[in-house]
């Protein structure tokens, strides 16, 4: 019974080293691995081809493409910058809202901000494919989150409208 314990013991310390701290281990041993191996590459690559490094001339015409490269992207940039200032709807990356006016008071601020934030909603459900989450569901629930939910949790033969398979 004295050597059965420690092996045991040592069974069980392994195992809890195996099952709870080396699953935590994988990403960063690996980014780590990853790192030292390519210092490592790099390292013989430089000295393996160092001469090569050294005599070579044939970037060194490059040279002179420079400041044309350099004066031609910063010409593009302005152009670029003047056309989006100087467009027909303006300077926004939003287009023109469906909002007839500027508010008049508080309520009607209030009221045009929940619209949008509807819409918003809206727009990302459907395209998360939740279906009209803020909106009224349809007289079986098919269109809202709860009615979907509903479905989804139900089991398929109480809930014929919603089958699983």
């Amino acid at each position: 019974m004295e050597l059965f314990l420690p092996s045991i013991a040592a069974l069980l310390i392994s195992a809890l080293i195996v099952f709870l701290v080396l699953p935590r281990l994988g990403a960063p041993v690996l980014v780590g691995l990853s790192v030292v191996l390519l210092v490592f590459c790099l390292y013989n690559h430089y000295t393996l081809f160092a001469s090569e490094y050294r005599l070579s001339t044939w970037q060194e015409q490059l040279k002179w493409y420079a400041p044309v490269i350099m004066y031609g992207g910063l010409t593009i940039a302005v152009l670029m910058y003047l056309g989006y200032l100087f467009n027909s709807n303006g300077p926004s990356m939003f287009p023109a809202s469906n909002i007839s006016g500027e508010p008049t008071n508080v309520s009607e601020a209030v009221n045009n901000s929940a619209v949008a934030a509807t819409n918003a909603v809206n727009a990302v459900s459907n395209a998360v494919g939740l279906g009209n989450v803020l909106g009224k569901a349809n007289n079986k629930g098919n269109n809202s989150v709860l009615g979907n939910l509903g479905g989804i949790l139900n089991s398929p033969k109480r809930n014929n409208n919603h089958a699983l398979f």
